[in-house]
């Protein structure tokens, strides 16, 4: 199975969809508000993969005369709603389950059975993960392999595709939960004290809403056009800076149309023994070489004016 965005969210979908119906069964079960909202996390889950899936099939959509830009922008908007998603439905609704069950607190039943949906429930959530570190590695070019693969691909999420970098953190989020639940259950299990079982459903629900707030603010930002890295528009101004003919950089301004896809309008300021004639021929020239060598340029717009003597670039 090739390593890319889609075969995480498959792999996703696929593992929440029957962590779901096993966490549901053991809440109703036992009564456990842990578990509860585990199944609320696992549900929203399912929910965001199926938007991230609607939004990675329109972003491939071919460019047209209405998105003369393509589409990209989608998979950011079905990403912004999954992050809501995992906001209001795992977030806020786990907090609420988890003071219900300390103002009313009610004992836990099935405990063997509870623990045991937590096991499965780790393995697929495990699964789920490797799939979504191997598509990160994949899209940001990283060739480390086992424990290292998963280090690596952590400072390069910023890299990654929106979907594939919420299904990594949709899942570290799922792992860390299923934990706290399996832990709370024991606890009270030794201990007879039900006020850990709601304790540990807010402690999820909290976790589930920084990271729906924090995806959110973040696809919003993508949505609105924000620009590519500074990092990598400096990289790109160095380059161009040593194309024959450009004596300087007057000014440069980006746009991301969709995921890891930036619009660059450059002005750079050609040497004066460059007539007018010229000006088409070396707009070109940088317009086709910044395409080749930096891939995440998928439209540029570079206009040609004459050199003012004022260094521009350097001031960077």
């Amino acid at each position: 199975m090739a390593h890319d965005s889609a075969s995480a969210v498959k792999a996703a979908l696929v593992a929440n969809g029957l962590i779901a119906a096993m966490k549901l069964i053991a809440a109703i079960m036992s009564g456990s508000a842990s578990m509860m909202a585990e199944f609320k996390h696992s549900l929203g889950d399912w929910a965001n993969g199926f938007f991230l899936m609607i939004g990675i099939r329109q972003a491939h959509r071919p460019s047209d005369e209405r998105y003369q830009f393509g589409h990209g922008k989608r998979v950011f908007f079905w990403s912004f709603v999954a992050s809501l998603s995992m906001l209001f439905i795992g977030g806020a609704l786990s907090i609420y389950g988890g003071v219900l069950k300390i103002i009313h607190p009610e004992p836990i039943g099935f405990v063997l059975l509870n623990l045991t949906v937590i096991t499965l429930s780790i393995l697929f959530e495990c699964y789920s993960f490797a799939m979504a570190v191997r598509a990160i590695a994949h899209e940001t070019g990283i060739e480390a392999r086992g424990l290292k693969m998963v280090f690596s691909v952590v400072p390069a999420l910023t890299r990654a595709t929106p979907s594939t970098r919420f299904i990594f953190l949709e899942d570290t989020a799922a792992l860390f939960g299923l934990v706290v639940a399996g832990s709370a259950i024991l606890i009270v299990e030794y201990t007879g004290d039900i006020v850990f079982d709601g304790v540990a459903s807010i402690v999820i629900g909290i976790l589930l809403f920084f990271i729906g707030f924090g995806t959110a603010r973040e696809n919003a930002s993508a949505i609105l056009g924000e620009s590519a890295d500074p990092d990598l528009i400096t990289e790109i101004g160095d380059f161009v800076m040593t194309i024959p003919g450009i004596r300087d950089i007057h000014n440069v301004r980006s746009m991301c149309v969709g995921p890891n896809s930036y619009l660059l309008e450059m002005v750079v300021e050609a040497d004066k023994i460059f007539g007018l004639e010229d000006c088409d021929d070396i707009g070109f020239c940088v317009n086709r070489l910044v395409k080749e060598k930096f891939k995440e340029i998928s439209y540029t717009h570079v206009s040609v004016i004459a050199d003012d003597r004022v260094s521009q670039w350097n001031k960077h």
